[in-house]
């Protein structure tokens, strides 16, 4: 604390005054650096906004990286089924031309089959005939020879 000495009727004045000068140069300065002080703090309170901007910012980005990256997984996996329901319907698919092209060669088989039978059995009935037929004809030429006197 400071002391003022004391003259006839109270304190010296120009001390008084250089105290308050001093005083008020403290004064200015605290206030300067206040100022100063308030600017920081609000360029400080600016960038605290930008940055949680920026953390809000990355952190919808990265949900939105995970998001994507959820449904790049999801793409995948329904191709991976997709190729393998298509596998399985090629070879359902085989298996049934392989089924069908089977029961064709044995219809195709019997066919032949049935066909050769029937060509045998028109060579018997075309003998058979001819048998017949000669047999007609001996008659006939039987008959010729038969006078009838």
């Amino acid at each position: 604390m400071k002391r003022f000495s004391i003259v006839n009727n109270g304190y010296d004045i120009d001390e008084v005054n250089r105290f308050i000068d001093i005083v008020i140069g403290r004064l200015e300065k605290l206030n300067a650096e206040n100022a100063s002080y308030a600017v920081k703090v609000d360029k400080l309170n600016q960038k605290i906004a930008e940055l949680s901007n920026d953390i809000n910012n990355d952190y919808d980005a990265s949900k939105l990286e995970k998001a994507i990256l959820a449904v790049q997984e999801t793409a995948d996996r329904i191709k991976e089924v997709a190729y393998n329901e298509a596998k399985m319907i090629v070879e359902e698919a085989r298996t049934n031309a392989n089924a069908i092209v089977h029961e064709a060669l044995i219809k195709a088989e019997k066919t032949e089959q049935d066909r050769m039978l029937l060509e045998k059995n028109m060579r018997v009935y075309k003998e058979r005939i001819k048998s017949l037929m000669e047999t007609q004809m001996n008659l006939v030429n039987d008959l010729d020879k038969i006078e009838l006197d």
